[in-house]
């Protein structure tokens, strides 16, 4: 179990209505076990955060569970956003790391996938997801979606609003990514694609601002049409040296 005393840290945007944190054990145990410990810590600490369990080592997180963001999204995210926020503990990141474009694209195609899993367009996501299927096909799949004509995603515990601005945060981040730019806050996103603003600040949506969303997808998409991706095993996924399991949603390379 969690300690009262276990290291604990705000990140991300200083506006968020809600605490993202980051409690620090020495070793992070199974999802099931971890999501325990979550569950025990928030219950005896009174506290109604969204946390996710890191492990350091040599300045540098290694690991974090649940999987909030990768590894490498996570590290340089408490490194860039822990002076925003009023901290108890001090910043064990001593280094900002390399970033794992592959990863974190893939990461956003699924993530976006998933969002649209209730929508009209579930039986042709559904079958992407579900197992290990050719890179391709999620490509194709989030290719055929149309932001225009999805009046709800139907989600059980999830509204639309939030919905819509998870999906406009991971495609404006990775999008920033490509282009060399951390984007690891609301305001920073904002500044980058202004457009964006409505969605990530959950602010009522006109069909014009539905629409620069889609082109902004449809922009995703052809970008990755044009990448050259390696699927040579059924789940690895290579980009010039980059190199991800698929199933696992990890790095190897």
């Amino acid at each position: 179990m969690l300690a009262a005393d276990t290291p604990f840290y705000f990140f991300g945007s200083h506006n968020s209505q809600d605490k993202d944190v980051l409690l620090e054990c020495a070793d992070i145990p199974d999802k099931q076990t971890a999501h325990l410990w979550i569950q025990d810590y928030k219950a005896t600490q009174q506290v109604d955060w969204n946390i996710n369990l890191i492990t350091v080592q040599h300045g540098q997180i290694v690991n974090t569970i649940p999987s909030k963001a990768t590894i490498d999204g996570v590290n340089n995210a408490l490194l860039y956003t822990y002076a925003l926020h009023e901290q108890k503990f001090p910043l064990p990141i001593l280094h900002s790391v390399k970033r794992h474009l592959l990863l974190n694209t893939y990461r956003c195609i699924r993530t976006v996938l998933t969002f649209c899993t209730r929508t009209q367009y579930r039986s042709q996501i559904r079958p992407t997801l579900n197992g290990i299927h050719p890179f391709a096909h999620k490509i194709k799949s989030l290719q055929i979606i149309d932001f225009k004509e999805i009046n709800s995603f139907e989600a059980k515990y999830t509204a639309d609003v939030n919905i819509w601005k998870a999906i406009a945060f991971y495609l404006g981040q990775t999008l920033a990514l490509w282009q060399g730019i951390e984007i690891y806050t609301k305001d920073d996103l904002v500044k980058h694609f202004p457009a964006f603003e409505k969605f990530i600040y959950r602010q009522e949506l006109a069909q014009e601002n539905i629409q620069y969303l889609q082109q902004m997808k449809d922009l995703f998409v052809e970008k990755l049409q044009e990448m050259d991706f390696q699927n040579t095993a059924t789940s690895i996924l290579s980009l010039g040296e980059e190199k991800i399991n698929m199933d696992l949603e990890i790095a190897i390379a």
